[in-house]
């Protein structure tokens, strides 16, 4: 099977290259993660002893950083691993389908179920192996870079030096490959079991999109985001609401992109009557092609889902700690202004006192001659004088717990480390969106061919993809969308009580824009270079 994975890979350059560089990328993320959480390690091990058996130095500061450092490289290594599995198998599972028809005429012709998983996952060894050996210089030498920006971002001490040997790349690699050859097993599942009578009739529309197992995964992913919002909501604090906000981001993706030709088939039905009433033939035509292929069009809003949601979510997690923060801070002055302490004199001083606080209060007291408990009356007299409140510095929650003053910058470090983090995923997914678009949209020279050959122009051809471009955009980023909003209402709700998630609404409007640009180019660009093909040698183009 290896030397016919061989065969394949080289007749077959496009998926080749798709794989390639989504397992290439992730490895690479992946093995600096590895390498910060080993030099963390290393920087936090217990301090040398003196000959009397007591440590040196108890506790250090760069010890706390270097611990603060091995956490945030796990739970930031973790959140990357998974986006690994969805991008590799998103871009697999295209591929499979792609080559439904291929793989029932093995079947025809003798090929057991179990030969068919194999050569897929023989493929996928074959491109995973060479990704990731040659995704390990590049990690090692990404995870120093990331700790020189955190050191410069104040989050780590440059004293820290980076420290990763050969285990952190020897793990990440096995790490990104194993999850392409569980991607690759999960994908070659349908076309291994289905007829090969079947697979022919559905290598061209496919219909059945779920299964048992699916189904099962789906639920408990759906069932996990909602406890872990829940939990997030009523239970966690919100100094730590974060560390359950990006699971349930990750589990919500996850569910929603294993029912997403479901809700992609839900989406077309409502938006497929309001586009076939706009003029041109390219609107309707483009409102008949995915509905006929809602299961093939859920393989391209996927990424569009993922990476929106991803995006949104992880972006507005950071806004919305701030936008808390500052608003907690000026509740503080406004409190600190109006209700500033009073001194209040004893009874037993003298006739009168002045104290001076907020306001002028003037204490005077009273004997009464006629009591019998020689009780003091007081005469409390209050003369308006403004007095400057002292300047309180807004206080930030701090990951992991905790507070700090906003003047010393840590905050600021705080939000620029998650922000480098964060981009780093979205980049990652974004690239995995052109990715995946690009290999979808040249799977259709054949039919693009066939429009030509029956009359239709290169540029009615254009027009109709472009509008099935936009359709894609339109439903990934309702759906991702929906991701973004299950993680970051219950994380307000954790800190303030409040249900919008704070933070500028250009960078939703960013976000949406940048992913539906991307959506456009790369589904236009293969479609121009395969119509530069004449029709009639477009079936036999590589």
């Amino acid at each position: 099977m290896f030397g016919l994975a061989l065969q394949t890979l080289r007749h077959r350059k496009s998926g080749f290259v798709a794989s390639f560089l989504a397992l290439f990328l992730g490895a690479v993320i992946v093995a600096a993660c590895g390498g910060l959480m080993e030099t963390g390690i290393r920087a936090s091990a217990p301090p040398p002893r003196s000959g009397t058996g007591h440590a040196v130095v108890l506790f250090s500061p760069i010890e706390h950083e270097a611990t603060r450092l091995v956490s945030l490289s796990a739970v930031f290594g973790g959140i990357a691993a998974m986006v690994v599995v969805f991008v590799v198998g998103s871009t697999l599972a295209v591929l499979v389908q792609q080559r439904m028809r291929e793989m029932a005429l093995l079947r025809a012709v003798g090929s057991l179920p179990g030969q068919i998983r194999l050569l897929v996952v023989s493929e996928t060894l074959v491109i995973g192996a060479l990704a990731t050996a040659l995704a390990l210089a590049p990690g090692h030498y990404a995870g120093r870079l990331m700790l020189e920006r955190f050191a410069e971002g104040g989050m780590v001490s440059p004293e820290i030096p980076y420290r990763a040997g050969w285990i952190p790349l020897v793990t990440a690699a096995g790490a990104a490959l194993l999850a392409a050859v569980a991607a690759a097993w999960i994908a070659s599942r349908r076309a291994a079991l289905i007829r090969p009578a079947a697979a022919l009739a559905e290598s061209g529309l496919q219909r059945r999109w779920i299964s048992a197992p699916r189904l099962v995964f789906a639920l408990l992913c759906l069932a996990g985001g909602t406890a872990l919002a829940l939990v997030t909501a009523l239970v966690m604090p919100g100094s730590v609401a974060a560390s359950t906000a990006g699971p349930t981001a990750m589990l919500w993706a996850s569910g929603v992109a294993l029912v997403c030709p479901g809700l992609t088939g839900a989406l077309i039905a409502v938006l497929r009557p309001p586009l076939r009433l706009l003029p041109g033939p390219a609107c309707g035509l483009a409102a008949d092609n995915v509905r006929a292929r809602a299961v093939r069009t859920a393989g391209a809003v996927t990424p569009v889902m993922l990476a929106t949601g991803l995006a949104a979510g992880l972006l507005y997690l950071q806004t919305t700690t701030d936008a808390s923060a500052r608003d907690a801070a000026r509740d503080a002055r406004t409190r600190a202004a109006v209700s500033a302490p009073v001194a209040v004199a004893p009874a037993g001083l003298a006739d009168r006192t002045t104290v001076h606080g907020p306001a002028s209060v003037t204490v005077g007291t009273a004997g009464s001659a006629g009591a019998a408990d020689d009780r003091a009356e007081r005469v409390v007299t209050v003369a308006a004088a403004p007095v400057a409140a002292a300047p309180v510095a807004p206080v930030v929650a701090a990951p992991g717990g905790g507070a700090r003053a906003a003047s010393s910058g840590g905050g600021s470090a705080d939000a620029w480390i998650n922000f480098l983090l964060a981009g780093t995923i979205i980049g990652y997914a974004m690239i995995s969106l052109v990715n995946t678009l690009v290999v979808a949209a040249s799977e259709r020279r054949e039919e693009f061919a066939l429009q030509r050959l029956v009359g239709a122009t290169t540029g009615q051809v254009m027009r109709m993809m472009s509008v099935e471009a936009l359709l894609v955009a339109v439903m990934g980023t309702v759906l991702g969308s929906l991701v973004a909003a299950a993680t970051l209402v219950p994380f307000r709700l954790a800190l303030d009580g409040r249900w919008l998630p704070g933070g500028p609404v250009w960078i939703y409007l960013a976000i949406v824009g940048l992913v539906t640009a991307l959506t456009v180019v790369a589904t236009l660009v293969p479609v121009r270079l395969a119509l530069r093909v004449p029709p009639a040698g477009a079936p036999a183009a590589p």
